[in-house]
């Protein structure tokens, strides 16, 4: 069978999009919040109004961020030795609730804000009175690691947290969240 090339073409971003559907992400991870959906994602990133329908955030680019959703708190993960930042880790408020978005951030060049684009995502549980969502300011095994998001029971008058609920590392190779085990960690009040 020959095939023009708008029909190839068309097969092709078929054969794409389905892939993407497909990754290894299932619904019971979600419920543990154990990793973050990969897109699969091919071409430039949507903008927000793409994503209003769709079931993750993942792929959306922005500059400044729409209506109906707002930052809370984040930390950026510097790009080795210049310490430039190139991926950001935030806690946004969401039409669909609290979530971690793993960003990478993408240069200007002059020419207005950089504009971040969403590569994971995590939905943030539901926190309890006396608890906390750390991010950036963890150690594991006694060294910092910014990539790490824990929940911790943040007893008063305290700065070095060491009751951790539930702790994520940011994977901006991979594009997801990593579950933790919390035996190591120990989160300190910022500024402390």
């Amino acid at each position: 069978m020959k095939m023009s090339g708008f029909n190839l073409f068309a097969a092709a971003c078929v054969i794409a999009l389905g892939g993407g559907a497909c990754g290894d992400y299932s619904s019971s991870d979600e419920s543990h919040n154990i990793r973050a959906r990969d897109s699969g994602m091919a071409g430039r990133p949507a903008t927000p109004e793409a994503v209003v329908g769709r079931t993750s955030y993942v792929g959306m680019r922005y500059s400044a961020l729409p209506s109906g959703f707002s930052y809370e708190a984040g930390s950026t993960i510097s790009r080795g030795s210049g310490g430039a930042s190139q991926y950001a880790v935030s806690r946004v408020r969401t039409p669909r609730g609290n979530m971690l978005w793993l960003e990478t951030i993408e240069p200007r060049d002059g020419r207005g804000a950089a504009e971040r684009v969403v590569r994971g995502e995590l939905r943030v549980p539901p926190l309890a009175a006396d608890e906390r969502l750390m991010i950036g300011s963890c150690d594991v095994k006694g060294r910092l690691d910014v990539r790490v998001v824990a929940i911790v029971v943040a007893d008063s008058g305290v700065t070095r947290l060491t009751r951790i609920r539930q702790a994520w590392r940011a994977d901006p190779t991979a594009g997801r969240f990593d579950l933790l085990p919390v035996a190591d960690i120990v989160c300190e009040e910022p500024g402390s």
